[in-house]
């Protein structure tokens, strides 16, 4: 099983950036995932192919460090499957507490008229 960043530990290696709108950006070092090969695969190599999987470290770090995380990402990439699971296997969900997924399907942005 992968190991994941857990929260108190050490942030895991990798630039964080600042963007401008007060967000963070994760660039995640190469972790080796590749998505080339076919057959039968496992299912852990199977979770490592979709696109999320190289952020997964960051995700964690960020659900730890802030009070919103908004991830956006192509259909697909694992956001809605993946992310659940790797909050689940960091501890998230222990003690009665649950993980919950929202998926908007536009961003609708309100525009007034001074």
């Amino acid at each position: 099983m992968s190991k994941f960043w857990r929260p108190g530990s050490e942030k895991p290696t990798a630039s964080l950036v600042d963007d401008e709108e007060g967000g963070v950006l994760f660039l995640p070092t190469n972790t080796g995932a590749s998505s080339s090969g076919f057959g039968y695969a496992s299912l852990e190599r199977l979770r490592q192919r979709l696109p999320v999987y190289k952020y997964r470290k960051a995700i964690l770090y960020l659900v730890e460090r802030h009070a919103t995380t908004i991830v956006v990402g192509e259909t697909g990439s694992g956001k809605s499957t993946q992310i659940p699971q790797y909050l689940m296997e960091a501890g998230w969900a222990e003690g009665g507490r649950l993980i919950g997924c929202t998926q908007p399907r536009r961003l609708a942005v309100q525009v007034s008229n001074v």
